[in-house]
C-alpha cells in the first residue's frame, strides 16, 4: 500500500483581512504578499461620529478651568481620525483671528501627555493630530491593550498626585461607544478622574453585504492560488465586534462547503475537498483573540506578536514553521 503524502501545511496561502481597505491598504497589504500569495480585505464594519464643536468647546474650556486636564487617552484609531474630522469644523471661526486662537488653544491641549494603545493609534496621533507638533509625549504605543496601558496611566497618575499636593489628575479618554470597563474600572476612585468623551459609534455592515464580500474574495483567492493543490487563508480580525461579525458567516459558508476550519499540525492532500479553502484565524490583540475563542469553533488561531501589521505577519510565519 502506498504510503500517505503529508506535508505540514497546503502549497498556497492567502490572507483576509477584515479591515476597511481603503485606510492603509498598503501598509498591512504589501509586506503580507511577500509571504503570501494574494491579499484581500473586507470592511465589516463601519463607524459613525459622535463628537460635535461643541463638544470640543467643552473640553477646551474645561481644561481653561482651575483644573486643567493631565493627560489624554486613546485606545483606537478610530477615535482619532473621527477628532480629525470635527476639527476643522471647530476651528473654522468668524474671523482669523478667532480661528488663530482656538488652534492654540488646541494645541496647548494636544501637547499633553498622550496614552495610546498600540502602534497603528500611536502612528494615527503623530500623523493626524500631531503632525505639525513632532516632539510630542506619546506613551504605550507597545502595548496590545487597554489592560497593557493600564500600569502606564497608574504610574504617571500616581507622579502627578506627587508633584500637584495630592491633587487627582483628570484625563480625557476619547473612546468608541462600546469601550471596554478596562480603563474606568482600573482608574478608580482617588487614582485618576476620567472624563470619556464618545467619539464614534460602531455599526455592523448588512450581513449580507459582508457575506458577499467575503466569498468573492474566497473564490478570488481559489481561482489565484488552484485549490486543487490545497489553499490555506489567513483571516485577520482586528476588533472583538469583527470577530462577532464575521463569526456567523464563517460557520454558513462552512455549512456549504465553502471553507473548513484548520486546526493545525500535518495536512494530508488526500483528505482534502478540492473545492473547500482551509482558514487559519489571527488575532491583532488579546482581547479580539478572546472574543475568536468565544465565536468560533476551534481552528489555528494565533495572536499578533505586537499590535500592528509585522505583529500579525510574524505571527502567521511562526505558524507555519509550527
Amino acid at each position: 500500500m502506498e504510503a500517505e503524502v503529508t506535508r505540514s501545511i497546503p502549497l498556497h496561502t492567502a490572507v483576509i483581512l477584515f479591515r476597511d481597505s481603503s485606510r492603509g491598504k498598503d501598509s498591512y497589504t504589501e509586506p503580507l504578499l511577500e509571504d503570501h500569495e494574494t491579499v484581500e480585505s473586507v470592511a465589516v464594519l463601519q463607524h459613525q461620529d459622535l463628537l460635535t464643536t461643541q463638544t470640543i468647546d467643552d473640553i477646551i474650556e474645561s481644561h481653561a478651568s482651575d483644573r486643567p486636564f493631565a493627560a489624554v487617552v486613546f485606545t483606537s484609531q478610530n477615535a482619532v481620525r473621527a477628532l480629525d474630522r470635527v476639527l476643522p469644523k471647530w476651528t473654522a471661526a468668524d474671523s482669523p483671528d478667532q480661528a488663530a486662537e482656538r488652534r492654540e488653544q488646541w494645541d496647548r491641549f494636544i501637547s499633553l501627555p498622550i496614552f495610546v494603545v498600540g502602534g497603528a493609534t500611536g502612528m494615527a496621533c503623530r500623523s493626524i493630530l500631531l503632525k505639525h507638533l513632532p516632539n510630542m509625549d506619546v506613551r504605550g504605543e507597545v502595548t496590545g491593550g487597554a489592560s497593557a496601558m493600564l500600569p502606564l496611566v497608574t504610574e504617571f497618575c500616581t507622579k502627578y498626585q506627587t508633584q500637584n499636593k495630592d491633587r487627582t489628575p483628570r484625563l480625557v479618554f476619547f473612546c468608541g461607544d462600546q469601550r471596554r470597563d478596562t480603563l474606568p474600572s482600573g482608574l478608580h476612585s482617588g487614582v485618576a478622574e476620567l472624563h470619556e468623551v464618545p467619539t464614534y459609534t460602531t455599526v455592523g455592515r448588512d450581513p449580507r453585504d459582508i457575506r458577499c464580500d467575503l466569498i468573492r474574495a474566497v473564490n478570488r483567492i481559489k481561482a489565484l492560488c488552484d485549490a486543487s493543490g490545497g489553499v490555506l487563508i489567513w483571516m485577520a480580525f482586528f476588533s472583538p465586534s469583527g470577530v462577532r461579525a464575521v463569526a456567523p458567516l464563517l460557520a454558513s459558508l462552512e455549512s456549504e462547503h465553502v471553507l473548513c476550519a484548520y486546526a493545525g499540525g500535518r495536512v494530508s492532500p488526500a483528505l482534502s475537498v478540492p473545492s473547500v479553502a482551509r482558514y487559519g484565524v489571527a488575532a491583532i490583540g488579546a482581547t479580539t483573540r478572546d472574543e475568536i475563542i468565544a465565536q468560533l469553533k476551534p481552528c489555528l488561531a494565533v495572536l499578533a506578536n505586537e499590535p500592528s501589521m509585522q505583529g500579525i505577519r510574524k505571527s502567521i510565519c511562526e505558524a507555519h514553521l509550527g
